[in-house]
């Protein structure tokens, strides 16, 4: 009878042991995911912020070429 207490004891610390590093691996991997989601949002911002300096940063290459190409300007006359 003794026996199986013992072997009752022993399988209860295993499984105790066992439940506590999935605990902690599940914790572990719920940061990690969080790190990767806010890595992801940040590079997002990164590339949103590129996209609308570049945007602004330099004119549209449609409008300049119809400035400079769209008909010859005469003399004395304007362009609209």
């Amino acid at each position: 009878m003794t026996v199986y207490k013992k072997q009752i004891e022993d399988a209860e610390e295993i499984a105790a042991i066992n439940l506590s590093k999935y605990r902690k691996a599940q914790h572990e991997l719920e940061d990690a995911t969080q790190r990767a989601d806010q890595a992801e949002s940040q590079i997002a911002k990164n590339r949103a912020l590129n996209r609308s300096s570049t945007s602004i940063g330099r004119g549209s290459p449609e409008r300049d070429f119809r400035a400079s190409s769209a008909v010859p300007l005469r003399a004395g006359s304007l362009r609209r």
